[in-house]
């Protein structure tokens, strides 16, 4: 289950990159440590631009903690994208594959229940499944 990454294992060949508050934060947010530090190697795998399962995973991990963050459904829907492509040996007919965009309506699901008016979670519903559409 991604909720429940060693994050340190998974990603012992990336160093995290922390959030960068400014030499003086004027207000400081106390984040859960589960959240600073998936968003800490996310900010890496990003920085990277890694199209893998395991930052499909942590992208899984940093959308538990915070749904509402555009960035990370941005780099999701990227992934999964590179990730149909490279399953694949025939030609690809549509952008992400049907199986990952089920699993991810599911996840949007899960996330979306307690929080309807998220426009995020709409926004990556309406993205994936428009690509269908199209094919």
């Amino acid at each position: 289950m991604a909720a429940d990454l060693d994050l340190d294992l998974v990603f012992h060949d990336i160093t995290p990159i922390p959030q960068d508050d400014g030499p003086q934060p004027v207000c400081g947010i106390d984040y859960a440590r589960s959240y600073v530090k998936a968003m800490d190697y996310f900010r890496a795998v990003l920085r990277k631009d890694e199209h893998s399962e395991r930052a499909l995973d942590l992208t899984h991990v940093c959308l538990v903690h915070n749904p509402a963050n555009y960035t990370t459904w941005h780099f999701r829907r990227q992934i999964l994208a590179t990730l149909t492509l490279e399953s694949t040996a025939t030609p690809v007919t549509t952008k992400y594959n049907i199986d990952r965009v089920k699993a991810d309506l599911a996840l949007t699901s899960k996330l979306g229940g307690a929080n309807p008016k998220n426009y995020q979670i709409w926004y990556h519903r309406q993205s994936l499944l428009e690509e269908l559409v199209k094919n």
